[in-house]
């Protein structure tokens, strides 16, 4: 049985990109007969502390614990038959550890996001200097194989290797079930997301304050993994995210909202907001950023909205017309289930690692 040594930078069940990129597809794989270890370079206790504002002591020692680790389990290296890296195996500037790998095992390396770009957290701002995006370079030259989930990346991975695969970001479609349509006269408009994308949604704080305006108690607003953020004048509440009810806070959102700048970072974005909303059968309104508009078809299954006036039109559409957003809804959960779930994507990484296995550690 091939055993994977999957590493991660951050640990299990937390950040979106390795939940939905990864630990969606770990039960299938053991199934399929691969075993695996999962080793993320940030514990639990530091993953907890990462985005609290100054505690640079502390953030040091967690980094240091992380490397450390790294070091330990090369000296496994003859337990180990395919090395899975998602995004990087260690913040910081450091390719080392995936380059080193990948002159002794095949290497697959996938990465959401446009991380060759420098994108830092207001809480580590004083570590900024430790970012080297320039290291995703390095490492997709020294894989094997390198999966990523929107076009976008597709085309800057090949200006460097050529044996790249799409694999989209998919929803456990069992875990997220298909909603019966809202009855009630309220119409709750809703938003997932964190301290990072917070800026994403304070873009439309306008479109949603006129919104409240002009609909009244007839509209609440749900926001979810921003609990400090509220624009004063809106109805609703303001949730932490939590793994455990992750589910259940988004069941309560009609229709759901994913606004993004047309800009090089957030073309790298692979839709899983939207995709979440629409696993559940609940329209997404979205910019017509990147792999927005393969997802949603505009008045079929959700809608792309670009000016304040787009944004405001199409959510009063689908807040006046409930079988209209019924329907959407729908059609977002078959769109999903067809092209977005991990049934219908779950063979892709298995084709990742055989194509790697074949290929063998690039030295």
């Amino acid at each position: 049985m091939p055993h994977i040594l999957l590493l991660t930078a951050y640990p299990p069940d937390t950040v979106p990109g390795q939940r939905f990129r990864v630990e969606m597809f770990l039960p299938y794989l053991v199934q399929r007969g691969y075993t695996y270890t999962y080793s993320s370079a940030i514990s639990e206790k530091g993953y907890q502390n990462l985005y609290k504002p100054g505690i640079s002591l502390a953030k040091g020692y967690f980094y240091l614990a992380g490397y450390w680790r790294r070091l330990v389990e090369m000296q496994k290296v003859s337990e180990t038959d395919l090395v899975w890296v998602q995004r990087e195996a260690l913040l910081g500037p450091t390719s080392y550890f995936e380059r080193w790998w990948a002159k002794r095992k095949p290497l697959v390396y996938d990465f959401d996001d446009s991380i060759w770009l420098k994108d830092v957290s207001r809480a580590n701002r004083l570590f900024a200097w430790l970012k080297r995006p320039e290291k995703t370079a390095d490492i997709i030259q020294a894989a094997a194989v390198v999966t990523v989930c929107n076009g976008y990346l597709e085309a800057y991975v090949r200006q460097f290797h050529e044996r790249v695969l799409r694999v989209p970001t998919v929803i456990d479609t069992e875990k997220y079930p298909l909603l019966p349509p809202n009855t009630r006269e309220e119409v709750v408009i809703g938003w997932s997301g964190s301290y990072t994308t917070e800026k994403h949604l304070r873009t439309i704080e306008p479109v949603l304050l006129a919104l409240q305006k002009k609909y009244g108690a007839r509209v609440r607003f749900r926001f979810i993994g921003v609990p400090t953020y509220w624009p004063q004048g809106l109805r609703g509440e303001s949730l932490p995210w939590k793994a455990e009810t992750e589910v259940a806070d988004l069941s309560e959102i009609d229709v759901g909202l994913m606004p993004l700048p047309d800009d090089p970072w957030t073309r790298g974005k692979c839709g899983l907001k939207a995709l979440q909303y629409m696993a559940l059968g609940r329209p997404a309104v979205a910019s017509p950023v990147s792999i927005n508009c393969e997802i949603i078809q505009d008045g079929y299954n959700g809608y792309l909205a670009s000016t304040p006036e787009e944004w405001i039109d199409k959510l009063s559409d689908l807040i006046e017309n409930p079988e209209k957003r019924h329907q959407m809804g729908i059609a977002a959960r078959q769109t999903v289930e067809k092209h977005y779930s991990v049934l219908a994507n779950r063979d892709k990484y298995l084709q990742a690692f055989q194509w790697a296995m074949q290929v063998g550690p690039q030295g």
